[in-house]
């Protein structure tokens, strides 16, 4: 009996040597591991929708008669389509401008237009192809327009830019405008 005791004392003071020294052990988590997802697909703003606005510049006329430069201001609208980053659709811009070159002064000016580019981040890069038309001296005559440009959000709404456009109207004094100018635009979406 005596060993019996002997052995069972013995092995209680063994489980309690190992709960104690149990106790004592420091466990740790292991360290955060980081997470990985799919690769996200490159978003560019939204440039889709109607919008409208003015633009403010300067020009210049060529003729047979000679040359003129003077300001051009006015207002223009647009409807863009977005497909990924490649952006495109129609515009108008009506202008007053200022020249008066070998005796005609010119009233006002008119596009009608393509506009397509690519958007990359907030700025949109576009070049343009259309008709022009120019009123002058009671008279009008138009032809092909072309240009390029940048526009830049600046917030949901509001888009800045600038532009050059070329615009040969032909004609008997055979006609070209350059212009060079600001916009700033109001996006309805």
């Amino acid at each position: 009996m005596k060993i019996n005791v002997f052995l069972t004392t013995a092995a209680a003071l063994a489980s309690l040597s190992a709960v104690a020294n149990a106790a004592d052990t420091t466990y740790y988590d292991p360290a955060p591991q980081p997470q990985y997802s799919a690769q996200t697909q490159y978003q560019s703003p939204n440039w889709q929708g109607a919008y409208a606005g003015v633009q403010l510049g300067g020009g210049q006329i060529r003729t047979n008669g000679g040359n003129d430069t003077a300001m051009v201001a006015g207002g223009h609208a647009g409807y863009l389509i977005q497909r990924g980053q490649f952006v495109a659709g129609p515009e108008v811009d009506v202008n007053w401008a200022g020249w008066d070159v070998g005796g005609m002064e010119v009233d006002a000016t008119a596009r009608a237009r393509v506009r397509a580019g690519v958007a990359i981040d907030n700025l949109l890069v576009t070049g343009s192809v259309g008709y022009g038309h120019m009123w002058a001296d009671g008279e009008s005559d138009g032809g092909l327009s072309v240009g390029a440009g940048a526009d830049m959000q600046l917030s949901d709404h509001i888009v800045g830019g600038a532009e050059y456009l070329h615009t040969n109207i032909g004609g008997g004094a055979d006609v070209k405008t350059h212009e060079v100018r600001g916009r700033l635009s109001y996006k309805f979406n």
